[in-house]
């Protein structure tokens, strides 16, 4: 499966250089740097195109940076640094900070669908990351602090005695499109915005394989058992740190049980059904239904479904 949101970043992820201070600093003061910059979990976009600095903001950036991460090098050769600027203070309480680089401040979550592929994949690379700096700044195994290393790719545990090492985690996510001959099994959160249904998803648990945990988490969250599980695809998933590891699979029984702690909703529904009645004009109104955001893995899974009959 390609194309997928946040998948592909266009850069070069340049893994001899990380350990290479020298190199590192000397990328980092070249002229020709880019940065990304980063502010309290918010990316910042000018008319639906991340805002990628250079030059003199780009060197301003580094400088107020908290955490700066080598992301690797362009098709141009040019040296590419997220920058963790959530020290500095909003233009005003409840705002954002106004460093003169134009576009706005938002999340990912609501603009990565409307940037082209390669630059929201570039801003979930950057999140990801900065993120788990942000939540790994003391050692899980003796709670001192931590230091940033490798380019940003590790971090080294200051107690001489402990001397762990830490590196970025992805947490593996099972999503999975299950059918049953004409029909698929869709399911709502309750956070989730009126109308919108999508496939199932859950995170793989300690001690079980992909393909257990697919069964478990349709089992667990509707009763349905499943066979014929099989891979389909995946999708780096910066919220914040997954990666959504897709499956198809087939009911072969059980008893449609939406579990209350869950799910509000699940329900089967046939392809003409979808066909018929899920827009996406009806997002944000409130009424009619409508599937997950194009670009998301969960989309393209119901997709190629409907397009297989």
């Amino acid at each position: 499966m390609t194309n997928v949101l946040y998948s592909a970043v266009p850069l070069d992820r340049a893994h001899h250089v990380r350990r290479d201070a020298q190199a590192l600093e000397t990328l980092r003061r070249s002229p020709e740097k880019r940065v990304v910059p980063y502010w309290r979990e918010l990316s910042l976009v000018a008319d639906d195109t991340a805002v990628v600095t250079h030059g003199t903001q780009a060197a301003e950036l580094l400088d107020l940076a908290r955490e700066i991460v080598f992301l690797g090098q362009d098709g141009e050769g040019h040296p590419v640094f997220a920058a963790d600027i959530s020290g500095v203070a909003p233009e005003t309480d409840g705002g954002t900070p106004n460093l003169g680089l134009g576009g706005t401040w938002q999340g990912l979550r609501g603009i990565g669908g409307l940037l082209p592929p390669g630059e929201a994949a570039l801003l979930g690379y950057a999140r990801a990351l900065l993120i788990w700096h942000h939540r790994s700044r003391f050692c899980g195994s003796c709670g001192a602090p931590t230091e940033s290393r490798d380019g940003g790719h590790s971090r080294h545990c200051l107690d001489t005695t402990c001397n762990g090492q830490n590196y970025p985690r992805t947490d593996p996510a099972v999503i999975m499109r299950v059918t049953d001959r004409d029909s698929i099994l869709l399911h709502r959160q309750p956070a989730w915005p009126a109308g919108q249904w999508s496939v199932l998803a859950g995170f793989v648990e300690p001690g079980e394989t992909l393909e257990e945990a697919v069964s478990r988490e349709v089992r667990e969250e509707t009763g349905i058992l499943v066979a014929d599980v099989a891979y389909a695809g995946s999708q780096p998933w910066p919220y914040p740190s997954s990666v959504m590891i897709a499956f198809s699979a087939r009911a072969v029984g059980g008893t449609l049980t939406p579990c209350p702690h869950e799910l509000e909703d699940a329900r089967w529904f046939s392809r003409d059904t979808i066909l018929a009645e899920f827009d996406e004009r009806h997002r944000g109104k409130g009424t009619g239904l409508f599937l997950p955001t194009k670009g998301s893995i969960a989309h393209r899974m119901i997709q190629d479904w409907l397009a297989a009959y």
